[in-house]
């Protein structure tokens, strides 16, 4: 059945362009109205989200923003099948780089750390850098081996891509980046208590991996912010300046200031945010669970 549904995800995103992006619309407005109305856990867990960060505002802007961001959310997860299937002519068309001057001037610098918050169209900018540059990234692995396998050789497609997983430790990370490749780092998850510190996310305590600081001054590397807005059928990725004075001595205060960073690029695309991830799921000791 896996490899039934795969077949025709993957049909879908070899239709035409412009048959396409009618096509793909049309499913994901009805799936996100069929989530919002059926998948509650889901819908509770950014609705929640969504209260924490942005208290001031009303119910109604909340529940809209949450079904704008399941579409976007379900319409990225379709645009997998061409991102994963399609040819670099196809990539390049439909994700565009905004700033391409900007990746040019970071060849022959210093070591460099894409820093990539969980924004939804993440997987697009991974692709679409990957045509220019050889990076390194960590991933999780499915329990699905079909999917996870799907992922590896779908985010593996163009160059020559260096993908770890998180049980291979740091050691083969710092060996990639110290021979050149950037690390394409995604910082903004709740993976625990380990290797995390606890620091304000939208004025909500977070864990938060102190990753970013500790490689950042280890290597002395640069931190790149790489954000990415769907827009219009396409996607565009805006490379930002490196982050100033960073990392700084204390990694708390470095994991502090990426997070404040984090929070101005979300208010300005807030539905494309991901939303329906547990983000405050570890507490501080003595607070009592959010979800």
């Amino acid at each position: 059945m896996t490899h039934i549904l795969i077949g025709v995800w993957f049909a879908l995103g070899r239709l035409p362009f412009g048959l396409y992006r009618v096509a793909s619309t049309a499913l994901s407005a009805l799936l996100a109205l069929v989530l919002f109305v059926f998948a509650r856990e889901r819908r509770m867990v950014a609705l929640t989200n969504l209260s924490l960060c942005f208290p001031e505002t009303s119910v109604t802007q909340r529940l809209l923003w949450t079904v704008k961001h399941i579409y976007f959310y379900l319409r990225t997860f379709l645009d997998r099948a061409w991102l994963w299937s399609g040819n670099a002519a196809t990539v390049r068309d439909r994700v565009r780089i905004e700033n391409p001057d900007a990746l040019v001037a970071l060849k022959g610098g210093p070591p460099t750390i894409f820093l990539a918050p969980h924004f939804l169209g993440l997987d697009a900018a991974w692709s679409r850098l990957c045509l220019e540059v050889d990076m390194v990234t960590m991933y999780s692995n499915q329990k699905n081996p079909v999917l996870n396998d799907l992922i590896l050789q779908g985010r593996s497609k163009f160059g020559d891509q260096l993908l770890l997983s998180r049980q291979q430790g740091v050691r083969p990370l710092l060996t990639a980046m110290k021979k050149g490749r950037p690390l394409y780092y995604l910082p903004d998850m709740d993976f625990g208590e380990r290797d995390s510190v606890f620091v304000t996310f939208f004025g909500v305590q977070a864990a938060t991996v102190t990753a970013v600081a500790r490689l950042s001054k280890m290597l002395q590397a640069q931190v790149v912010p790489v954000t990415t807005v769907y827009r219009n059928g396409r996607y565009h990725i805006r490379i930002h300046q490196a982050l100033p004075d960073f990392p700084m001595d204390d990694d708390v205060q470095s994991t502090q200031a990426m997070n404040h960073h984090i929070e101005t690029w979300v208010k300005d695309n807030i539905p494309q945010y991901l939303w329906l991830h547990k983000r405050f799921k570890t507490r501080p000791a003595g607070e009592s669970r959010i979800y």
